[in-house]
């Protein structure tokens, strides 16, 4: 398993509704910035660097909340080839996703900061956002804003977490893709009235807020559904359940249960496509007893239009029960496995 500390800390959610609410003052909260910014978001040197934006707020909710029962968790999100505001050359997705896209354009300007929603597209269970902030005046560690996205629909929070990567550009700009889980009563096959708003954590009343229209019909259409039955034990006993797979124009996704309704390992599944390409499924999502695991693109790229054929194997790391160290030592958990998924 790779060591790289973003592939660790480049997606992590987390469900709020298991922590208790911990209060802290306005000096705390200021010293927690400072420090967050420095050692997790870097010092400004590396601005030609994609950066996890969601590293930044799981240090914010061990802060404010301690540590709970729930385990956290981690997905590595796809590299960015390029600097630009469409999705496909964000996530370096060579295929045209124009018909799936809903470009918005629109921009809010709030404190200083004008928040462009660039486009978005409905993707089963997420929406992808492709978004820029300008800021009045050069950015720095102290004025530069944790941002995060919350999506709505009829007045209805339908955020069930969030992950995504930003780099910055220039002196006063910063562009950024969210990856929005959203509630699986949700149908984004519709077309669906959204209001997105982008939440200044550092100062709770500053938002900036967009209401659109926007459907997931047509990549739902596309997408090819292959239903699995493989399973694979945790050392602690619990069963591990590969439900179905999903494939589209944006990448693959692998869904599981687990046999006690929990989830307290990091997993991992690795192989190699029938093209002989080497490929990794990284956690992403467990809520309500449904996991997902994402395609990883950072170090081998997006899945071969050739490949046809996945010989996978499951690898484990349990969580830690505290906060602390994330552990890399991944083990074996399963024997490989087959998947024919076009």
């Amino acid at each position: 398993m790779s060591s790289n500390i973003y592939e660790l800390l480049n997606d992590v959610k987390t469900d709020m509704g298991n922590y208790k609410i911990k209060e802290t003052n306005d000096m705390e909260n200021k010293r927690w910035k400072k420090a967050a910014a420095k050692n997790i978001m870097g010092t400004g040197k590396k601005k030609k660097r994609w950066k996890p934006i969601a590293a930044v707020c799981a240090a914010a909710v061990v802060l404010a909340v301690g540590v709970g029962s729930a385990p956290l968790h981690y997905v590595v999100q796809a590299a960015v080839k390029s600097i630009s505001y469409d999705i496909a050359s964000i996530l370096g997705i060579k295929k045209n996703l124009e018909p799936y896209k809903t470009v918005v354009g629109k921009s809010v300007t709030a404190n200083g900061i004008t928040v462009t929603l660039n486009e978005v597209i409905l993707n089963e269970d997420e929406i992808v956002v492709s978004s820029t902030r300008e800021y009045d005046e050069k950015i720095t560690d102290e004025n530069k804003s944790i941002i995060g996205v919350h999506v709505y629909i009829n007045g209805k929070s339908v955020s069930d977490g969030a992950s995504g990567g930003e780099k910055q550009e220039g002196d006063k700009t910063i562009v950024s893709i969210s990856e929005c889980d959203i509630s699986k009563d949700v149908d984004l096959s519709q077309t669906l009235d959204f209001e997105i708003q982008f939440v200044d954590y550092d100062n709770m009343g500053k938002t900036w807020d967009f209401e659109f229209s926007s459907s997931g019909e047509e990549l739902a259409q596309s997408t090819n559904t292959v239903e699995l039955d493989e399973t694979f034990t945790l050392e602690d006993g619990t069963e591990v359940y590969l439900n179905k797979m999903t494939d589209n124009a944006l990448g693959q996704k692998i869904y599981f249960s687990t046999s006690t309704g929990e989830c307290d390992y990091d997993l991992v599944l690795k192989g190699f496509d029938d093209c002989g390409n080497a490929v990794e499924f990284t956690l992403s999502r467990w809520s309500d007893g449904v996991g997902r695991l994402n395609i990883s693109t950072i170090q081998n790229g997006n899945l071969s239009d050739e490949a046809a054929e996945l010989y996978l194997t499951p690898y484990a790391v349990k969580f830690p029960e505290q906060s602390g160290r994330l552990s890399n030592d991944f083990k074996q958990a399963g024997e490989e496995f087959t998947i024919h998924f076009r």
